[in-house]
Formats: structure tokens, C-alpha cells, sequence
């Protein structure tokens, strides 16, 4: 059966859409229930996680409402979506007046990128329509499998991810390495030099799989679109659409099936259950912040998509204010950064246009599988840092000893890293090392910085296998899924995670779809008018 159609201002009205309210209402639900939009499934979180969710529920008949924190950030003819390092603004931080990017200050805004401040280190997390692939690096990476197995033990098969999951993601998202023309051309000078540097250095490289649109690229090199790419530009997103974020992939594709209504600007602030319902309790927000309603949705089926920053937050809060009392102590555990660390380096050969981005090469040091090394070609675009230096960033395989806790003083969820432990310093003494291998094998060149101050690559908190079973399912509670960077306990086998997040999110969906066509979606089609 058909639910009912909704035109475009009662969505803005209410913040929702009602999916089957009559069959829900009538005495079914408590009077607190009641008050709330009833739906079949509330996504919270719109990246790599929730992008899939919604497509592979939109694809299996059931409807969902997906709420995100953050705005859209449609590419425009202008090429003007994003502010760039060389020009930053509100856009470059999530209702911050600093970021660790730049020392400018500005007003608040709703812009692409949280910088959470930790105790040990800061974390990163993108923030609107397209999470988290809004501002990574696009590189789509799948580990080796005895470093998979070094970050997941025997919770995850790996030979089912190599020949199941990864396969799928890639085509979901559409990568490509770096071609030929591209790498050969001016902008690329740096890849080129990396390659290079690491030969002299004896360490082996890879062109990785890319989430670019690589002829946008060469139309910005052919000077037909707006240069983003070839300068570096990536962390407060690529304003020529290169970069091939979920907002303009996956999620469009679940969006064109009229089954999913995204709801942008909807921060999520609590969830609790109702008479066998999850309650969710938003923020409806502007672009400064400042809240203008407060919708509530009663669901059948949760899935949480906020990152591991987002998700094990409001898990913690949940639990410690009594709205999910029976969550487990795995909850707010097993954190970790992936093994990130920015390295600087200095003496470059002198180069105009030689900061292409947004990556394009990796070199490994693999020699000691306890501590392995991955660098990848990292430009950040920044002028400050000049034409004669560079950047790269380095992973591993750290221990996941963060861990979150709530803070009743402050009603605020904080998380501890404890970087002086000497499991983790040795993740820094391993990249010192490498760097040093690099520098003796190429004279003249120098690092100037080794930090772990700053992590992109945020792991862990609702790791599958402790806090979830196999599907993602939170333990102690039915029908409400974890599916994201919170899964993964602190490391993806010393490569970025976007690629594993988006394969174990599909995963955890279908074996969660297993369940739900048990008892069958609604139908309800959602039409804007």
C-alpha cells in the first residue's frame, strides 16, 4: 500500500515524512510516540555508511528519512561551492570560529569539516550531505590480509570482504588510479618526484584505486574547468566536482528511487526507545547554527551512519542519560586513529605546478609487520608551505586504546587517546624511521615534521564483533545498527578506511535486510511537489 504524498512545504513544516501515520496512530502509540513523525527507518548520517543504507534499503522496497547535520554543497557553475586554503571561511569548519587549518578566524557556519578536540589528539569529521567524502582523499584502498587481520582479529572474514564486499564498493563508488596523461603532466610534477624519492629509498609504490573523476581533472588542466584538483584542494572539497563524493554518487542514486527523504541540516541529539520504537530526537538548524525546531521521529529500524565520532557519541550520551540503558561496556571503546600522522617535508626541486591532488601515489614500508608504514602523496594546497615543500600522510597499525566517556558536569561526551602509551609512540617512532630511510636516499631533502596531532581517519567506539554482532546490530537492543567507521577498531590494515567502511556498511545492510523483509516494508513512496 501506498502511503500518502507530501509536498515540499509540509517536509520543511514538520522536518519529516510521515510514513504510514494513520496505521501507526490511533491509541497504537504512547501519547509521547505519537507526537513524533512516524517512520519505517531513520538513517542518521548521509557519508560512505549512510549513502549505502539508503540505497540498499531504497533497493529492497523500504523508505527512510536520512538525517544530516550538515548542509548540501552542490557544485555550481561558477566553482565557487567551496572555500579554498588560499581563501578560507565559515565553509572550512563545522559551527567553528578556527580550524587547525589555517590561523584565520571567522563566524560560525555550518561548514564541511568538525575538528573534535580530544584528549591526545584532534579528530576529524566531514559534515554535510556526503559526509565524510566531501573532505578525504579519495584514495580507495582495500589491506593486505595479514594487516586486515592485525586490525580485526577473526571478527571479519577476509577472504568474504576481498571477494564480496570490496568488489561491490568499487563499483559503487566508481575509482580509477591516476592515468598516465595526468601524472605526466606539469601539475603532477610532485607524484612524479615521489615515485622517484621512493625508488632511491628502496620503497615499493602503487598508483591507488581514486574516488576522482579523472576527465574533470584533465578538463581542469586543459583549463575548461575551475582548477581545484591540479592545486591540491581537497579538505574543504573540490569546487570542479572531481572529487566523487556520495552526495553526487550512491546517495543521488538512492535519492532518484523516491524512497529515501534526505533531511539536511537535522543534527541528531538523542535516542531513546517508545512503545518497541527508537525515539530520535533532532536539531532542526540554520546555517549559523541556531536551532529552529526540535522534530522527533518514532522508527521501526535505526541505522547509524554519523562516523565514529557521531554514532559512538550519541550511543554514550544515550546510555549515560537512560535512553538505551541496556547498551553494553563495549560501547565508547576500542578507538583508534588509523595510525595517522601528517609529515612535512622540506628541500623539494623547486616546482610552479607541481601540487596536484587530490592524491595520487603511495609508497610502503612493510618490512616489520608489527609496525607497518604507508605513505601517501598528501598535497594540502596550502601556500604558506611553499613551493619547495610537501606533505604526506602516514599510516598504520595502532592499538585501539581510545576511549570515550560521558561527563554528567558538562553534559558533553569526551574522548581520551593516551599517545604517550608506548604501543602508540612506537606507530611514531616507525614513521620517523621511514622518513629517515627517504632522506638519507635523497640528499638535500629533509622532514621538518612527524606529527600524530591530527587524525582524518577517526576508528572504533561500536566495534563490531564487541559492541555489535555481525550485521552491525547493537547489542542489547533490536533492530537498531551501527554500519560505520565506528565498527572498525582503531586501524584498516595501514590504508585509508573509506574503501572498507563503504564494503562492511554494505555487508552489515544486507545481512540487516535479512531481517527486516521478515516482517516487509511499508511501500510508502515519497514525492516532493
Amino acid at each position: 500500500m501506498n502511503g500518502p504524498v507530501f509536498n515540499r512545504r509540509q517536509i520543511l513544516r514538520y522536518g519529516a515524512v510521515a510514513t504510514g501515520a494513520a496505521a501507526l496512530s490511533g491509541g497504537l502509540l504512547s501519547g509521547v510516540a505519537r507526537a513524533a513523525e512516524p517512520v519505517d527507518v531513520v538513517i542518521v548520517g548521509s557519508g560512505y555508511a549512510g549513502s549505502v543504507a539508503a540505497l540498499r534499503l531504497a533497493q529492497a522496497g523500504f523508505s527512510s528519512v536520512l538525517l544530516e547535520r550538515g548542509r548540501r554543497w552542490p557544485i555550481t557553475p561558477a566553482g565557487d561551492t567551496f572555500c579554498t586554503p588560499q581563501a578560507p571561511d565559515g565553509r572550512a569548519a563545522w559551527l567553528a570560529t578556527t580550524s587547525p587549518f589555517t590561523n584565520q578566524s571567522f563566524h560560525p557556519f555550518t561548514g564541511v569539516l568538525e575538528a573534535f578536540v580530544a584528549d591526545g589528539v584532534i579528530g576529524l569529521a566531514g559534515a554535510g550531505v556526503g559526509g565524510g567524502s566531501l573532505v578525504n582523499n579519495a584514495v580507495m584502498m582495500a589491506p593486505r590480509e595479514d594487516f586486515f587481520r592485525r586490525s580485526f582479529g577473526e571478527s571479519l572474514d577476509y577472504a568474504e570482504m576481498r571477494d564480496v564486499w570490496y568488489p561491490r564498493a568499487r563499483g559503487l563508488i566508481g575509482v580509477a588510479p591516476i592515468p598516465d596523461d595526468v601524472l605526466n603532466s606539469p601539475y603532477y610534477a610532485n607524484a612524479r618526484d615521489l615515485l622517484a624519492e621512493a625508488a632511491r629509498a628502496g620503497l615499493p609504490t602503487l598508483r591507488p584505486d581514486m574516488a576522482v573523476d579523472w576527465q574533470i581533472v584533465r578538463n581542469e588542466i586543459a583549463g575548461t574547468a575551475v582548477r581545484s584538483a591540479i592545486l591540491g584542494h581537497s579538505d574543504f572539497g573540490v569546487n570542479s566536482g572531481a572529487k566523487r563524493s556520495v552526495d553526487r554518487s550512491i546517495l543521488a542514486t538512492a535519492e532518484a528511487t523516491g524512497r529515501v527523504s534526505v533531511l539536511p541540516l537535522h543534527q541528531v541529539t538523542d535516542i531513546s526507545t517508545v512503545d518497541n520504537r527508537y525515539l530520535i530526537s533532532a536539531e532542526r538548524i540554520d546555517e549559523q547554527g541556531l536551532v529552529s525546531a526540535r522534530p522527533q521521529f518514532a522508527a521501526r529500524y535505526v541505522f547509524l551512519a554519523a562516523g565514529s565520532l557521531g554514532t559512538t557519541r550519541l550511543l554514550v550520551r544515550a546510555k549515560a542519560r537512560g535512553g538505551l540503558p541496556k547498551l553494553g561496556d563495549q560501547v565508547g571503546r576500542n578507538w583508534g586513529t588509523g595510525g595517522d600522522h601528517i609529515i612535512v617535508r622540506a628541500g623539494l626541486p623547486l616546482r610552479d605546478t607541481a601540487q596536484g591532488g587530490p592524491s595520487h601515489i603511495v609508497a610502503t614500508d612493510w618490512a616489520d609487520p608489527e609496525t607497518p608504514v604507508t605513505f601517501l602523496g598528501f598535497p594540502l594546497g596550502y601556500p604558506e608551505l611553499g613551493s619547495l615543500a610537501g606533505t604526506m600522510l602516514g599510516l598504520s597499525v595502532p592499538p585501539a586504546l581510545g576511549r570515550f566517556d560521558y561527563r554528567p558536569a558538562t553534559g558533553k561526551v569526551e574522548l581520551t587517546w593516551p599517545k604517550s602509551d608506548p604501543r602508540i609512540q612506537r606507530v611514531t617512532d616507525a614513521m620517523s624511521a621511514t622518513t629517515s630511510k627517504l632522506d638519507r636516499a635523497n640528499p638535500g631533502i629533509r622532514v621538518d615534521v612527524v606529527t600524530p596531532a591530527l587524525t582524518a581517519h577517526c576508528l572504533g567506539g561500536v566495534v563490531l564483533g564487541k559492541a555489535t554482532g555481525q550485521a552491525g546490530d547493537v547489542l542489547g537492543y533490536d533492530n537498531l545498527f551501527a554500519i560505520d567507521s565506528s565498527l572498525i577498531p582503531g586501524s584498516t590494515g595501514a590504508v585509508p578506511p573509506a574503501l572498507t567502511v563503504t564494503a562492511l556498511a554494505d555487508r552489515c545492510v544486507d545481512r540487516a535486510l535479512h531481517r527486516l523483509t521478515s516482517s516487509g516494508p511499508t511501500g510508502t513512496v515519497l514525492a516532493l511537489s
